[in-house]
């Protein structure tokens, strides 16, 4: 049988390069003051990786790899969309990348499939839309009004 290295192995740092390839030419793109169209190839890109990861049950443990040799610090219950952001446009608005991550987040948890991800941001009000959305279904980021304990 013949011997694997380490870029053939199912989710090393050789093939998630490759996998995370297509999102860094898109960012690559966005850099240059691009436009919302180059912005959503982008988030496409993204999702659709985010989705293969999640069918192939490996998001967490290619989020840290990535995480790790990106060098981005983990935080307790970070988003591998968020690693994913982090590590292939690193120089994006805090708030801009904290927006597409809750919208993608939402998208995720919507059960929409990556090719009709455009689609679905553009019927539920762009990409501040479906963060707001997520945000007002996502219990574990609100605080009820009135309910604080200190």
């Amino acid at each position: 049988m013949p011997r694997m290295t380490t870029d053939q192995t199912p989710g090393s740092r050789g093939s998630l390069s490759a996998s995370i390839g297509p999102a860094k030419d898109a960012a690559a793109l966005m850099v240059g003051g691009a436009g919302s169209s180059e912005m959503y190839d982008y988030l496409t890109i993204i999702y659709s990786i985010y989705c293969e990861w999640r069918r192939q049950k490996r998001a967490k443990h290619s989020a840290r790899l990535l995480a790790e040799a990106a060098n981005i610090p983990l935080r307790k219950g970070m988003s591998p969309i968020r690693i994913l952001i982090d590590a292939t446009l690193p120089g994006a608005d805090l708030k801009q990348r904290s927006r597409w991550v809750r919208a993608l987040e939402y998208a995720h948890s919507e059960g929409v499939p990556a090719g009709q991800f455009r689609k679905f941001v553009r019927a539920n009000g762009g990409l501040a839309g479906c963060a707001r959305l997520a945000a007002m279904t996502n219990a574990k980021r609100r605080h009820p009004v009135g309910l604080w304990t200190d």
